[in-house]
């Protein structure tokens, strides 16, 4: 699967996933040039190391929103145990 945060300008920052390359092109598509910061993790591994604080795009204290948007994503799709 391959993860996607997205930063809006404004809001707060969701997360969606898609099931493969030909998934992710199509909602890409669907989604068109919007105004958003998107960060792409291509794999369970990424992702998870993503929200465990190893991307700098998304550490720190100012990021925790886009973080918890990630583990939302992560625990719906049983990858994470919500404890």
């Amino acid at each position: 699967m391959i993860y996607v945060v997205e930063l809006p300008a404004q809001g707060y920052p969701r997360a969606w996933f898609a099931f493969d390359r030909q998934d992710f092109v199509s909602k890409m598509a669907t989604l068109g040039a919007t105004a958003v910061d998107r960060y792409v993790y291509w794999d369970e591994a990424q992702a998870v190391a993503a929200f465990e604080g190893r991307d700098p795009l998304i550490a720190g204290k100012a990021m925790w929103r886009a973080r918890h948007a990630l583990h939302e994503q992560l625990v719906a799709l049983d990858v994470l145990t919500d404890d």
